[in-house]
């Protein structure tokens, strides 16, 4: 297990998230209804010149991306779970149970330092943090 391919997971992870993000963006965006006005005449004698209403739905320019977005994100989860399968078969040779935990709660459940220092009943978020950095320099 390396870092390299810790930050894999947590790069994966967030691009995942992002492309959700852009993709909840362009479903959101509304078709809205656009009303004009043109100048024309009647078909028959005498071609009398009147403005005429018309209406027309405005379709999003970027409807096509939605197509795009979602092979994107489908690839992306699917590497994704490739990732955190392989790490869990990584982390049955780590020893260690708490850094098992650390890793477990930073790269599968994407908590923050923060929120790891409050699951592991740490003083400092820094204890998680350096208990990893070191596991890792070991490796």
């Amino acid at each position: 297990m390396t870092k390299e391919f810790l930050d894999s997971i947590e790069n994966t992870s967030s691009e995942l998230e992002s492309l959700n993000k852009r993709l909840a963006k362009i479903e959101n965006k509304e078709c809205t209804v656009t009303r004009d006005s043109v100048q024309g005449s009647s078909k028959s004698y005498p071609y009398i010149k009147h403005s005429m209403q018309i209406e027309g739905v405005e379709v999003p320019k970027n409807r096509h991306l939605k197509h795009k977005y979602r092979k994107m994100i489908k690839s992306k989860k699917y590497k994704l779970e490739k990732l955190k399968v392989q790490l869990e078969y990584e982390l049955n040779y780590v020893k260690e149970a708490d850094i098992r935990e650390i890793i477990r709660y930073r790269y599968n459940d994407n908590k923050t330092w923060l929120q790891i220092m409050f699951l592991m009943g740490y003083n400092s978020e820094d204890k998680a943090r350096k208990k990893l950095q070191r596991f890792l320099e070991k490796c």
